[in-house]
């Protein structure tokens, strides 16, 4: 995990600076970082996805069962009754994947944001978000 953190850390501060030469403007680097943030989002969303199908952890049980659910349906995999009980739907999420794809993809949206036209406004009666088009 630390690897793939470390990947994207770079695709950050690498892609806005590598095709910029000194004929873009202005929009044209804004650009990039748009293509950016849709990268690093798309990451952070499948990095979630993966924390809650694939990568599940065992050390913990899932959602609303009481805690050892998990380790007590693999200990009575040794009785020959119980052999083919199918214990993977206890398994937890993975937490620190689940909540570090979700810092990449927001990331990835602020990229997206500043990389467009569009404005993000918060107050503390909400969000507000704007497009701004030019004719």
């Amino acid at each position: 995990m630390r690897a793939g953190v470390a990947c994207l850390i770079v695709l950050l501060v690498a892609s806005p600076a590598v095709g910029q030469s000194s004929e873009h403007t202005q929009s044209g680097s804004r650009g990039h970082l748009f293509w950016t943030g849709l990268a690093v989002g798309i990451a952070g969303v499948t990095m979630s996805v993966i924390a809650v199908t694939v990568a599940r952890v065992d050390d913990a049980s899932t959602g609303n069962a009481p805690p050892g659910t998990f380790q007590a349906c693999v200990a009575q995999q040794s009785d020959p009754i119980y052999a083919t009980n199918n214990c993977d739907a206890l398994k937890a999420k993975n937490r620190p994947l689940l909540w570090s794809g979700v810092a990449v993809g927001a990331v990835g949206g602020v990229l997206m944001i500043r990389g467009s036209q569009t404005r993000a406004e918060i107050s503390t009666t909400g969000v507000r978000v704007s497009h701004t088009l030019k004719f």
